[in-house]
């Protein structure tokens, strides 16, 4: 029987397409974690997004509620908002003001 030795070129060749297709599965991996990566990150973003538009959503819905109150919940209704968010008082009425800080 007779041994065939490969010739120095085909070893090269074969070096070669081993190292291409190496470096290809490494670029392949890295390109889907990546991927992986932005996808999550990305989720994250809608789910931020989700929410400011649900919270967006509740106030459009207490301000629709306000324009169909008549006017007298519509009165008691602004009276709350006043003293609550702008801290406004009525004539003559009394605050006080708790300096514990509690």
């Amino acid at each position: 029987m007779r041994k065939v030795k490969k010739s120095k070129g085909r070893r090269s060749i074969n070096i070669i397409l081993s190292l291409t297709l190496v470096i290809f599965a490494f670029y392949a991996v890295f390109t889907l974690v990546n991927q992986q990566i932005e996808i999550s990150r990305r989720k994250e973003e809608l789910k931020a997004f989700q929410d400011s538009i649900a919270i967006q959503e509740l106030k459009n819905n207490e301000i629709k509620q306000v324009y169909e109150l008549d006017d007298d919940e519509n009165d008691a209704y602004i009276e709350r908002v006043a003293r609550e968010e702008f801290d406004y008082s009525k004539q003559g009425e009394r605050v006080f003001i708790n300096i514990a800080g509690e």
